[in-house]
């Protein structure tokens, strides 16, 4: 059996493009309200799967600000129909908080990060290993640079297709089986992808080398990537400057 959807519950942004100034874009971003937290995608297979749970001004700990991003997220589950109780699994790809701050909204449901994670941090969570699958079709792929424990999640859909209606008329597009990588920070967006550029700005970056390895696993495993904080980008082997 294969994943039946795919949404992209919210998208995340970006403090700092791999294009920017590292200092003005930030500042700019922040004064303008951008929060740079992660994108949340919701999968559906025989359980349903969300991603990440996003955090807005990771830098601002306070109990408003938590209360502002919990309220965001459970907008966003809201306008999909959804509850937090709905959700089986919350995978967490790595533990920064602009991925995991909202976690806790999740009591009913299962935590699993990497194994990896799991012993660094002291998590009392599942942890799994490389390879392993966490429902039909959703697998997990340790792609470690990020962080040293960062892990992504692949998966394959069933044939899908995606119908429009309009007016009195409308169109049927005949998608087919994709393979889409939910990548974390191991992608953080498109231009840092395109650019052949890794994300090193966080104090536990593990290694650039091993960040370029794992792209390249994910360009090995997946037709589309749903990036860290971006939306989701159909894979440019002959386009990315890493290859």
């Amino acid at each position: 059996m294969a994943v039946k959807t795919v949404k992209i519950i919210k998208q995340g942004t970006v403090i700092v493009e791999a294009f920017e100034d590292l200092q003005k874009a930030p500042a700019l971003k922040k004064l303008s309200g951008v929060g740079g937290g992660s994108t949340v995608t919701l999968i559906e297979s025989d359980a349903k799967i969300l991603v990440d749970t996003g955090f807005d001004c990771e830098w601002n700990p306070s109990k408003d600000n938590i209360r502002k991003n919990e309220k965001m997220l459970s907008l966003a589950l809201e306008n999909f129909g959804l509850k937090p109780e709905d959700i089986d699994i919350v995978f967490i790809t790595h533990w920064h908080r602009d991925h995991y701050g909202n976690f806790r909204l999740f009591e009913s449901s299962e935590i699993i990060t990497s194994k990896l994670a799991v012993e660094r941090h002291g998590l009392d969570l599942t942890g799994v290993r490389d390879g392993k699958h966490i429902a039909d079709g959703v697998w997990v792929m340790y792609t470690p640079g990020h962080t040293i424990d960062h892990a992504s999640l692949i998966l394959e859909t069933e044939r899908l297709r995606y119908t429009e209606k309009a007016g009195f008329g409308g169109q049927i597009v005949g998608i087919g089986n994709v393979k889409i990588a939910i990548a974390g920070d191991a992608v953080v967006s498109e231009s840092y992808y395109l650019l052949g550029r890794v994300w090193r700005h966080n104090q536990d970056f593990y290694s650039e080398k091993e960040a370029i390895e794992s792209v390249r696993k994910i360009e090995s495993a997946a037709d589309y990537i749903i990036s860290g904080h971006g939306g989701m980008f159909a894979i440019h082997r002959d386009k990315c400057k890493l290859n």
